[in-house]
């Protein structure tokens, strides 16, 4: 399941769709909004062009079922306005044995990062600014052109 909402999710209601008996691992990416220590925000804006991000999102899915033999992966981002300690995305990635889904869970929050439609925006009273993509973002994801291929 691929979701991209502006509302909040559960996580124990998310892990009950992906639960089987035929799994005997899952690994969980949980992304929050943080507090800069070095930038005073009041929150985040996140915003998307939804049509292309479900494409690419649902690439993201299938190339990481296929590589790393996934039972079932979920994907859920939220936009919108999101506040200090909210939570942003998640990832569960459900496979019979714990490497795949480690491995495929990394994956796909790295490419998700580095390459969806989504722009990041910090709320400083009234104002939104634009985050710029981090180097360390971009080149995590990019090493992983050698392994999903």
């Amino acid at each position: 399941m691929i979701k991209i909402t502006k509302e909040d999710f559960n996580l124990e209601k998310e892990f009950t769709k992906i639960h089987s008996k035929k799994n005997g691992a899952y690994s969980f990416f949980l992304g929050t909004v943080r507090q800069d220590i070095n930038d005073d925000i009041n929150g985040i804006y996140l915003e998307c062009y939804e049509d292309l991000a479900y494409s690419q999102l649902n690439q993201i899915k299938e190339d990481s079922v296929k590589k790393w033999n996934l039972s079932d992966c979920i994907i859920i981002h939220r936009i919108g306005d999101l506040n200090i300690s909210e939570k942003i995305v998640l990832v569960i990635a459900a496979a019979p044995h714990r490497y795949d889904c480690i491995e495929a869970c990394e994956y796909i929050i790295d490419t998700l990062k580095a390459n969806v439609a989504l722009w990041k925006f910090h709320i400083k009273g009234k104002q939104k600014e634009p985050v710029d993509q981090k180097k360390k973002d971009l080149d995590k994801y990019l090493s992983w052109g050698e392994i999903i291929s």
